[in-house]
């Protein structure tokens, strides 16, 4: 079958297609052909080497981390999915990047029923992250109020509305690209990024979702209440995370060495920070479906892109400039990437 893989890291790698062997089916897990995936700063950032210390892979390695599909096959022991449902969903590991994947019943979902397979592609990662950090990490009451920062991206605009549907005071950071993109979601308040310093004009909020790291990440904590919370995907998972993923004491010894810096400032905030990891939730991407089959959330792609064209894809979302989501058709895909 055929994979887009990297032969080794670096910041310009290109993936190039690769002929693999099919994965195996267990009677645990369910084979599913890949119609499309969308692309994730996760992919550039494995891709750039970023946590090469932390996570091992081989060489050469597929990415891709989340996908939509028709099932081909299932394992003996599956109750949920028959083959011919349409599903997506994200694959535990890297490697959506290619024809076939195999996965368990905890990693899909159904698709919604009004959207087509490629734009399906996009939800995933992206929902399941948004997810997760509102209602798992920072734990989003109704009339809290919170800083989505990086509210623009693929992970950023769906966790926007997730806020605004359960009730929370919404600030965003955005450009006035940006700002134009996100008014089309509801009322939430935004600080131009060229023109202001969110935490030197904004009130104390309940809680900051960090999608971007780095200096901003750190300044997030000068807006948080005491008491309050920080969920990030940009730093390096925590100990709470390691706990909740049941990885060993070893691991979590590790993440708790390598946090220390973080774990210092949130005790001296005393605010409760978490980094974490975003986990398959059959039942999470299942409430996501239900969303976006009312009306009730919708998904933003930027751009589609044929799988010829996944280096260009891959570049777009390297910019760091996206409004929305960049999906890849494997079903128009070309002999060469």
């Amino acid at each position: 079958m055929f994979a887009y893989q990297i032969k080794q890291y670096g910041k310009q790698e290109p993936l190039f297609l690769n002929e693999i062997a099919k994965p195996v089916l267990s009677e645990n897990s369910i084979m599913i052909k890949v119609h499309a995936a969308s692309l994730n700063p996760v992919d550039y950032r494995i891709r750039n080497g970023d946590a090469k210390y932390v996570l091992r892979y081989s060489m050469p390695l597929t990415l891709g981390h989340d996908f939509s599909g028709v099932i081909e096959a299932v394992g003996s022991k599956i109750t949920q999915f028959r083959v011919g449902d349409s599903v997506y969903g994200r694959t535990p590991v890297t490697g959506s990047f290619q024809e076939y994947v195999v996965v368990g019943e905890n990693d899909i979902a159904k698709t919604p029923k009004n959207l087509t397979l490629v734009e399906s592609a996009s939800v995933p990662l992206a929902g399941l992250t948004a997810y997760q950090g509102l209602f798992d990490w920072l734990q989003l009451k109704e009339k809290q109020s919170i800083l989505i920062l990086g509210g623009s991206g693929g992970v950023g605009h769906i966790a926007i509305q997730l806020a605004l549907l359960a009730n929370a005071k919404v600030y965003t950071t955005a450009s006035k690209e940006g700002k134009a993109f996100l008014q089309q979601f509801g009322n939430l308040e935004f600080i131009d990024y060229h023109k202001e310093k969110f935490y030197e004009v904004l009130p104390q909020v309940d809680a900051v979702f960090d999608m971007r790291g780095g200096d901003e990440l750190i300044h997030s904590f000068d807006i948080v209440k005491a008491g309050g919370k920080i969920a990030s995907i940009t730093s390096i998972p925590t100990p709470s995370y390691a706990k909740s993923a049941n990885m060993n004491w070893f691991y979590q010894m590790i993440l708790r060495a390598l946090t220390v810096k973080m774990h210092q400032l949130s005790r001296k905030k005393n605010i409760v920070f978490h980094s974490f990891l975003t986990q398959s939730n059959r039942q999470e991407l299942q409430k996501i479906t239900e969303l976006i089959e009312s009306k009730k959330l919708n998904t933003s792609i930027q751009k589609i892109y044929p799988g010829s064209e996944i280096n260009t894809a891959m570049k777009e979302i390297s910019s760091g400039h996206i409004k929305g989501k960049i999906v890849v058709d494997f079903t128009n895909k070309a002999k060469e990437a």
